[in-house]
């Protein structure tokens, strides 16, 4: 599977066991590298931690969610991604506006 290449054995081993396998089957390994590479890009230093409790960001659009992440950004300032890391709650947020916008424009 695609997430091999993403975690170390104790990370995957934690994802296997918050997930169900057909469900981490059915996620699609080229958005899950395009959304990997944006969250690296944008300077995200827990993605591991994102990838074991957070796999539904992995199947955003990843123009929706660089929207979201560009407009937190600016409102939060360029420790954004620090501050998201000190309240990861704040990624279900940025979850659902992603989908939000995406269904808005649909």
């Amino acid at each position: 599977m695609i997430f091999d290449k993403y975690l170390n054995d104790t990370y995957l081993d934690i994802l296997y066991s918050n997930y169900n396998l057909d469900y981490l089957k059915s996620i699609d390994s080229n958005n899950f590298i395009e959304i990997y590479n944006l969250l690296k890009n944008k300077g995200f230093y827990f993605i591991e931690d994102i990838i074991i409790n957070y796999m539904d960001m992995f199947e955003l659009d990843s123009y929706y969610l660089n929207k979201v992440l560009t407009y937190l950004e600016s409102r939060m300032g360029k420790d954004y991604v620090k501050k998201i890391g000190h309240n990861m709650t704040i990624l279900d947020k940025i979850i659902d506006t992603a989908i939000s916008l995406e269904m808005k424009e649909d």
